[in-house]
C-alpha cells in the first residue's frame, strides 16, 4: 500500500467504517499500527477485506476486528493475490475439473466470479466439445482471464449470495454484450 495522504484517509474510512458497524473504536496510534501492519497488502485487498468482515464476521467482540482478521479476511476474499493471477488460478480449477470429469463436470466453485462465469459464459460440454479445436485450451485461458478481470472491475458480486451482475428490466442484451461464444439469432433481437 502507498504511503500517501490519499491512501491513509481511504485505509481509515475503511478501519473505522468496519469497527463502527460493531459499535467500537479505534485510536490514532491504533490506526497507525494498523496500516504499519497491513502495508504489504494494496487499499482495494484492504477495502474488499473490510466489506467481506462486515457481510460475515460472526464474533461481536472484540467490538473492531483485529489486525489478523482483516489478514485472514484478505486470505478468504483473494488469497491475498491480484485479480489476474487469482483469475489464472481459476481457470486452472475449471481445466482439471474438466479433465477430471469431461462434459459431465458441474459448475461448483467457491469463487463466486467463477462460479458465474462457467454457469452463464461457457459449460463444461462447450468446452469438451472445443478440445477437438484447441488440445491446450489456450482460447480458453486467455478469454477466462479476460473476463475475469472485467467481472472483478465492472461488477460487485455478493460474496455471501453470488448474485449475478443486475440488468435493468427490460432492457435487450445482444449476446457480444454479455460475452457469449455462441450466439443465436432470438438473442440478437
Amino acid at each position: 500500500m502507498e504511503d500517501t495522504t490519499e491512501t491513509k484517509k481511504e485505509f481509515a474510512t475503511v478501519m473505522w467504517g468496519v469497527a463502527e458497524e460493531w459499535g467500537g473504536k479505534i485510536s490514532k496510534p491504533g490506526l497507525v499500527m494498523r496500516f504499519r501492519s497491513l502495508k504489504k497488502y494494496s487499499i482495494d485487498q484492504i477495502s474488499r477485506a473490510g466489506s467481506w468482515l462486515v457481510e460475515n464476521r460472526k464474533e461481536k467482540y472484540p467490538p473492531v476486528p483485529t489486525t489478523k482478521e482483516f489478514i485472514e479476511a484478505i486470505n478468504e476474499v483473494g488469497g491475498g493475490l491480484s485479480v489476474k493471477a487469482r483469475a489464472g488460478c481459476e481457470a486452472d480449477k475449471v481445466l482439471k475439473k474438466l479433465k477430471d470429469w469431461g462434459r459431465e463436470a458441474q459448475p461448483f466453485f467457491y469463487d463466486e466470479t467463477t462460479k458465474y462465469l462457467m454457469t452463464h459464459r461457457w459449460s463444461f460440454a462447450q468446452l469438451d466439445t472445443d478440445h477437438v479445436k484447441d488440445p491446450g485450451y489456450v482460447w480458453f485461458r486467455k478469454a477466462f482471464v479476460e473476463a475475469y478481470e472485467e467481472m472483478e472491475s465492472s461488477v460487485t458480486l455478493h460474496l455471501a449470495g453470488g448474485n449475478a451482475p443486475q440488468i435493468p428490466e427490460g432492457e435487450k442484451i445482444s449476446s457480444k454484450r454479455l460475452g457469449l461464444l455462441v450466439s443465436t439469432k432470438s438473442m440478437e433481437e
